[in-house]
């Protein structure tokens, strides 16, 4: 054999073992079907990892923002903001007291939103404020005396420490119809002032006036009996609730109130997921203050699968 082809025939069979030995074949001889010629893995050929109930997540790098579908048995979790309005109607305080008005209070917090399986818990902090300015109030169905009359101011301020379980039904893509309720304990902080009034019909701009038309002005002092001014005029006064008086706290043994609870049934909206991150919500409600509206927006903590 000349040496001309004896170095043909080493070089041949040196390029089929470096073949035969590169990661672009299996063991069986045949290119591998996830691989490029040069042995580098080919992503479009990467089905994915497939997770315990047969749901099959995108790999790494075909992790889409906008694919909003939650795979089951998984847990997700939201870190957001929250407004709520709620507003206490008249007709909701005449269940109680005569007079009085309609009142409208705020509340803002944040929230961490627990989900998995179509079911969220919604844990949540808020601060609300429950101003109302001078209102009017009569004890329930007694006679029309002065003594029956009180002027109630609230600067009441309440920190709520609640949750909320909502269950959701899937409207569209990337809308759920949601229903459920909430539940906390608020811790009340704030002046409760509580003023004896007299009647002040002579004043055609009297700054208090009641449903029956009678002009009302506060006690800034105690007055003769009969006059609203007088504990002789109010059944079971300890106290002389004139010149602006601040009712003490539970704690201290008055009738302001140290805690209050927050019991929302039922409650109901609609929850928006346009992409992975973000998470919006419009709700309406009923508690023991009164009606609610709320809107809120979190944001997603779920990350691309590592690859």
């Amino acid at each position: 054999m000349s040496a001309t082809k004896l170095l043909c025939s080493t070089l041949g069979a040196a390029a089929a073992m470096v073949a035969l030995t590169s990661p672009a074949y299996a063991q069986d001889g045949k290119k591998a079907p996830d691989t490029k010629a040069d042995g580098s893995k080919d992503s479009k050929a990467d089905p994915g990892k497939k997770t315990e109930n047969g749901t099959v997540e995108p790999p790494h790098d075909e992790w889409d923002i906008k694919n909003v579908e939650e795979v089951d048995n998984k847990q997700y979790m939201f870190i957001g903001l929250r407004y709520r309005g709620t507003i206490v109607p008249k007709f909701i305080l005449n269940m109680f007291v005569d007079e009085g008005k309609t009142v409208y209070a705020n509340q803002l917090g944040v929230e961490f939103e627990l989900r998995k399986d179509g079911f969220s818990l919604i844990p949540a902090l808020t601060y609300a404020e429950y101003g109302t300015g001078d209102i009017l109030f009569k004890e329930k169905g007694t006679k029309e005396l002065a003594g029956n009359y009180n002027l109630i101011n609230s600067s009441v301020k309440i920190i709520y420490a609640t949750a909320d379980l909502l269950w959701s039904t899937k409207i569209s893509k990337n809308v759920d119809f949601e229903y459920g309720a909430g539940f906390g304990l608020g811790f009340v902080f704030g002046d409760l002032i509580t003023n004896w009034v007299q009647y002040d019909d002579g004043n055609p701009n009297a700054p208090l006036r009641s449903d029956s038309g009678h002009g009302f002005k506060k006690c800034a002092a105690v007055g003769a009996p009969g006059t609203g001014c007088n504990k002789a005029d109010h059944q079971n006064s300890e106290h002389d609730k004139v010149n602006d008086y601040v009712e003490p706290s539970w704690f201290s043994g008055g009738s302001r109130p140290a805690l209050f609870p927050w019991i929302a049934v039922p409650q109901v909206g609609l929850r928006f997921k346009p992409i992975k991150q973000f998470v919006g919500r419009l709700g309406i409600g009923f508690s023991i203050t009164g009606f609610w509206f709320g809107v809120s927006g979190s944001y997603g903590l779920e990350q691309p699968p590592k690859p």
